[in-house]
């Protein structure tokens, strides 16, 4: 009965601590000083370029940034004091439930990604629809810029911009300040007509092409250790951390067990033996007793002297003579 409690305690305690590590193991948002993110559909290309630009609260931290699952990375860059682009190592992992993760932490704290996506069409109509889920980046500064065809019409904004207006290419271009992003997701939609189909700038190459070569992706073998290694999944790592912890309280139950059967299977101790002790006789007490009180005053109880019949204080008689 003994061994089954401790095992079932151990048990207990195991499952504790098993999810304290996967609460500990929770991805606490990156803070930023300000984030900027920019939607240019049909810029370079039918589809939707999505940029992302940021810079760390403190350099040198690791940034995890969800990416739709066809989207197509096109530039991971970091930014020198002089406003230079250039290439991040960055690296790609899979979450349990197989959404992509991008991994990277930029040399400088000014970063940018940029990833291409298949814009949502129909008929004349595009749509635009982001979010950017919440648990990954922090700030307090926020906005959101969006550039469209110079052929757009019927364009609207959910949630609407704080301004608009078109540039000197007569493309048109909103934006929109979102504030403060805490633990909350950032998200924007955006329809439009473009009936020509005609992109901003047909003839660029690639939207950053100025500025940054496209980065190379990441050598077969890290993508492949990212997607299926325990780095890439937490949910492993978190099931190897418990099996340990199981495996180490099993054997401690084990030992225990059979500690306690062990225990069982010991014959009794034999009681100690009985000391007989030698009884004094009644008059042997008596006598004590006898010779104790007369020593002693009767009457007011001080000591007689060893010669004394009568008391030198209160002058009764001594019962009893030496």
């Amino acid at each position: 009965m003994k061994s089954s409690r401790s095992i079932t305690t151990i048990l207990l305690v195991t499952l504790f601590l098993a999810f304290f590590l996967g609460s500990a193991s929770a991805q606490e948002p990156v803070e930023l000083q300000w984030l900027l993110i920019k939607f240019w559909p049909e810029y370079d290309d039918p589809s939707l370029l999505v940029i992302i630009d940021g810079e760390l609260a403190t350099p040198g931290s690791e940034l995890r940034i969800p990416l739709p699952a066809d989207a197509e990375l096109n530039a991971v860059a970091t930014a020198e004091s002089s406003g230079r682009l250039l290439v991040n190592d960055w690296r790609e992992e899979t979450t349990a439930d197989g959404k992509r993760i991008l991994v990277f932490s930029p040399q400088f704290p000014v970063f940018r990604v940029e990833y291409y996506t298949p814009l949502a069409i129909n008929g004349d109509q595009r749509i635009v629809d982001f979010e950017l889920p919440a648990g990954y980046l922090s700030t307090n500064e926020a906005n959101i810029e969006a550039l469209l065809p110079p052929s757009s019409k019927d364009i609207e904004l959910d949630p609407p911009a704080d301004e608009q207006g078109p540039t000197q290419d007569e493309v048109h271009l909103f934006q929109r300040t979102v504030g403060e992003v805490k633990d909350q997701a950032i998200r924007q939609k955006i329809t439009y007509v473009n009936a020509s189909g005609a992109l901003t700038v047909p003839e660029t190459a690639s939207s950053s092409g100025a500025l940054l070569q496209p980065t190379p992706p990441p050598a077969e073998e890290t993508q492949d250790k990212t997607a299926t290694g325990i780095t890439g999944n937490p949910w492993i790592l978190l099931l190897g951390v418990a099996a340990l912890l199981l495996i180490v309280g099993g054997a401690v139950g084990l030992w225990l067990t059979r500690e306690t059967d062990e225990n069982e299977a010991l014959p009794a101790a034999s009681p100690a033996p009985k000391i007989k002790r030698k009884k004094r006789s009644a008059s042997t007490t008596i006598r004590a007793s006898q010779s104790n009180l007369d020593r002693y005053c009767r009457n007011c109880g001080r000591e007689f002297g060893p010669d004394d019949r009568y008391c030198r204080y209160c002058g009764a008689k001594r019962q009893t003579v030496p």
